[in-house]
């Protein structure tokens, strides 16, 4: 990979030069970037949620907020009420209403509840099921969608066939007529993107959704919160955003910008998450975590994961398996798989891991035993039955497709899936 090319973006220069840094290391490029930030405004970390919202609804001249909250976090504490009572009339309502996977008729659902409020702000209280349910109702409210079938005219299907709106910009109005802030209590990551999944529950697969600015326009992480959080829950979503460091730089799509974030998302990682099993109340290495998903979805929408994202999603949608699960389960597996490929930047993962010379896929395994999470396809309940018909579905799948060591037969994805079987 020429290192170079996408310095070039960034000192203003182009194609065909060479940079010399004073260190003795020439950097060349051929080619151009460029590189599109999201609409990511704000990142809170550490201030209680309670004291954040109310300021940033202040700074943002908005004047009724609708929150949409996981189930979980409503049935197991008295936070929302505590938060709804911080916000006083500026609180126009609250659902509980969208489940895991996020399911395409509970965003319906409280569509309608949202628009009903006439809200000019949503608020995510929970996991990526919850953030990616306000994205689509950003992007329902953004161009007025009234049905189903308008939804799905803007989605992207398993199999990779798209609705005639899909991905389409130009559609999109320059001010979104409604923004998110998320506060998450997971660590999915899923508030960095402009992309969402639904669950389409008759298919019992995943489609996807892509606009302009429905990523979080704030961002609230309070470590605090994340205390009432499964410590299941908790600590595989960190291995989903584990699994977005290290198949974004194992990308071909990764740049010098996005490589020094992912390594620094995978070291953070390796410190933090051990210290959240052995002490639980430790806020510190709780935020520690959060800043590690900062890090490591600086590559969310622009660079491409592989195999182990894309047998995730149908792991998620035709087993029932939670994300961070099947990352724990398929990401070691795919690293093995990949190994003759990319051998140089699997060394830099094993040393960010904290153990130079060891395969990545055995220290990271190690890892997640040390998290007290499952490691293989029986352990999350997937039947041996179902193993053709997941390996050639994923073969379909298009971020499967992207996979840096390629896969161009469903043989292949069985083989993958083979490996992650019982370990």
């Amino acid at each position: 990979m020429l290192y170079g090319l996408q310095w070039a973006e960034m000192f203003g220069v182009s194609g065909g030069c060479t940079l010399n840094f004073g260190l003795g290391i020439a950097i060349q490029w051929e080619t151009r970037l460029r590189f599109n930030y999201s609409a990511l405004e704000t990142v809170i970390l550490g201030e209680p949620v309670a004291e954040a919202l109310p300021k940033l609804a202040e700074e943002n001249g908005v004047q009724r907020l609708f929150l949409v909250a996981s189930s979980s976090l409503a049935q197991a504490t008295n936070q929302l009420t505590s938060l709804t009572n911080a916000l006083g009339d500026r609180c126009v309502g609250l659902s509980t209403d969208i489940g895991s996977h996020t399911p395409r008729q509970d965003v319906l659902a409280v569509l309608e509840k949202v628009r009903s409020s006439k809200a000019d702000l949503l608020v995510a209280v929970g996991g990526g099921s919850v953030i990616d349910g306000c994205k689509i109702i950003q992007l329902a409210i953004d161009q007025d969608i009234q049905s189903a079938e308008q939804l799905l005219e803007f989605a992207q299907r398993a199999d990779g066939s798209r609705g005639p709106r899909f991905g389409n910009s130009s559609m999109f109005f320059k001010r979104p007529k409604i923004r998110q802030v998320a506060v998450p209590t997971t660590l999915s990551g899923a508030e960095f993107s402009n992309a969402a999944s639904a669950l389409d529950i008759e298919r019992q697969a995943k489609e996807g959704y892509r606009a302009p600015s429905i990523c979080a326009q704030s961002i609230v992480y309070d470590p605090a919160l994340t205390l009432h959080t499964p410590q299941w829950l908790f600590l595989s979503t960190a291995v989903r955003s584990l699994d977005h460091a290290i198949e974004g730089y194992c990308s071909v799509d990764s740049t010098p910008y996005h490589d020094s974030h992912f390594l620094s998302a995978i070291r953070l990682f390796s410190q933090a998450l051990p210290k959240v099993v052995d002490d639980p109340d430790d806020l510190a290495a709780r935020g520690l975590s959060q800043q590690a998903v900062w890090h490591a979805c600086c590559g969310l929408g622009t660079v491409a994961h592989g195999a182990s994202h894309g047998i995730g999603y149908i792991l998620g949608s035709l087993c029932g398996v939670p994300h961070g699960y099947t990352s724990c389960v398929m990401l070691p597996a795919v690293l093995r798989w990949n190994s003759s490929e990319n051998s140089e930047r699997q060394s830099a993962i094993a040393e960010a891991l904290g153990e130079d010379g060891e395969p990545p896929a055995t220290l990271l395994q190690q890892l997640v035993e040390r998290l007290q999470l499952p490691v293989s396809l029986q352990a999350v309940g997937v039947k041996e039955s179902q193993l053709e018909e997941i390996a050639e579905r994923a073969f379909q799948h298009p971020v499967v497709k992207r996979n840096p060591k390629p896969i161009t037969r469903v043989e292949q994805v069985r083989e993958i899936l083979e490996l992650a079987w019982d370990r």
